[in-house]
């Protein structure tokens, strides 16, 4: 007969064993249906959920449209620039026409031949998204200006009485109030509040996955960005036949908008330092969404979520840079070679495309909201910078005043803003 003392001594044997059991079952468990990932060099993620075992949980088909559209769109304004006609640009726009086959050509030739081969969304509800954002000095907003562009280009041409280049201020604006906008403030603000634990209605992703993968796509770059181009000379061109199958796969084999552009920032001769923006970007996609995929904590992901927003705004910054170089430079060269040139002069035409460049890639800084530069330096750049260029007619005072302004005010701004080198700011 057991004693009261044995008899307690062998229940709280039997109870450690039993929690003892009980804990090495809840780590089995935990094994059983945690897979922990390692980082891939591609963008390339299955579901972690059994019912959708081997599908992607990858899936951005309405950005890869938007991104078509944007480009196309500016290829369209200058075939219908003076024909008087806005009918195919306002489709465009709206994304409402089934059977409109994409502009964009590759080689090989692309899987997807029409827009809605890859998704029925367009634009115009994206520009809705932002209307409370102003253009400084246009004083309204993305759609609104947009509307009076297209209208412009169709009644008057591609560059309008003031020099605006039409094409380059809409495919530009475009490229930051929808696919900046959208892959920064819309979706990267969703992430810290995400669930991350479930299917998303029964998709193959949580809705943290999916909000990440977004944002990916509008910054534009094919799911081979890292190992598909052997360099930035390779990822500032189109496409990859990845997969070897003959044809280009517009959602995945396919670099457009920023991800090019990145790609053009980071070839610059003359420097000491390498911003790497692509490799910083896309790496830290992969490994972000790494990190979602296991589950980590959530200021784990937002370190990687903030190195794509600083270096992403640092893209828009150096590619207006870039064009504000040009611009001045465009401006150097011309008043020596027609002191009375104005806007339509043949001896224009490169500052107005390279003004274009600059303005609508500059207003790309405002659909930021995690934007590093202030709100007020940001207004005195794009007020500086003004609504048109700055012509030799307008007198040799008006013209050097401006000139000086771009290389002194704006220059220095956006230096300051984002801590880039002499070198940089001199050979971009």
């Amino acid at each position: 007969m057991l004693t009261n003392s044995k008899w307690l001594y062998f229940l709280s044997f039997m109870l450690m064993f039993s929690v003892g059991c009980e804990d090495e079952e809840a780590a089995d468990d935990h094994d059983d249906h945690t897979t922990i990932m390692e980082t891939p060099t591609e963008y390339v993620f299955e579901s972690r959920f059994e019912e959708h075992e081997g599908e992607s949980s990858v899936s951005y088909s309405g950005q890869v449209v938007r991104q078509l559209l944007v480009n196309d769109i500016k290829t369209q304004i200058g075939t219908d620039a003076g024909s008087g006609d806005a009918t195919t640009l306002l489709s465009m726009m709206a994304n409402d026409d089934a059977n409109r086959m994409i502009l964009t050509s590759t080689t090989p030739s692309s899987m997807q031949t029409k827009y809605h081969d890859i998704s029925t969304s367009h634009l115009n509800d994206r520009l809705d998204a932002v209307s409370s954002y102003v253009l400084p000095g246009y004083e309204m907003n993305a759609g609104d200006a947009i509307a009076g562009w297209v209208t412009d280009a169709v009644t008057n041409g591609k560059t309008n009485a003031d020099g605006i280049r039409l094409d380059q201020m809409v495919q530009k604006t475009l490229w930051g109030a929808v696919a900046y906008w959208q892959g920064t403030s819309k979706y990267m603000s969703k992430i810290p509040n995400d669930d991350n634990t479930m299917s998303d209605d029964g998709d193959p992703y949580t809705a943290m996955e999916h909000h990440w993968d977004e944002s990916f796509g509008y910054f534009g770059a094919a799911r081979d960005y890292n190992t598909g181009y052997s360099d930035d000379n390779a990822r500032k061109t189109t496409q990859n036949d990845s997969n070897g199958d003959g044809s280009i796969d517009f959602k995945t084999e396919f670099n457009s908008g920023w991800g090019i552009t990145a790609a053009k920032r980071d070839l610059v001769d003359g420097v000491s330092v390498d911003y790497d923006f692509t490799g910083t970007i896309m790496n830290a996609y992969l490994e972000g969404r790494t990190l979602i995929y296991n589950q980590a904590p959530l200021d784990e992901i937002l370190v990687q979520r903030d190195i794509i927003l600083n270096t992403w705004e640092k893209v828009v910054a150096a590619v207006t840079i870039h064009y504000v170089n040009d611009v001045a430079a465009d401006m150097a060269a011309l008043y020596p070679a027609d002191s009375t040139a104005g806007p339509l002069s043949d001896l224009s035409a490169d500052l107005n495309n390279h003004w274009g460049e600059m303005r609508g890639y500059a207003n790309g800084l405002l659909y930021n909201d995690f934007k590093v530069i202030s709100d007020s330096d940001l207004n005195t750049v794009l007020t500086t910078m003004g609504t048109s260029p700055v012509y030799p007619e307008d007198g040799e005072f008006a013209f050097y005043t401006y000139h000086g302004m771009l290389l002194t005010t704006v220059k220095s701004l956006l230096q300051a803003a984002y801590s880039f080198s002499d070198e940089h700011m001199a050979n971009w």
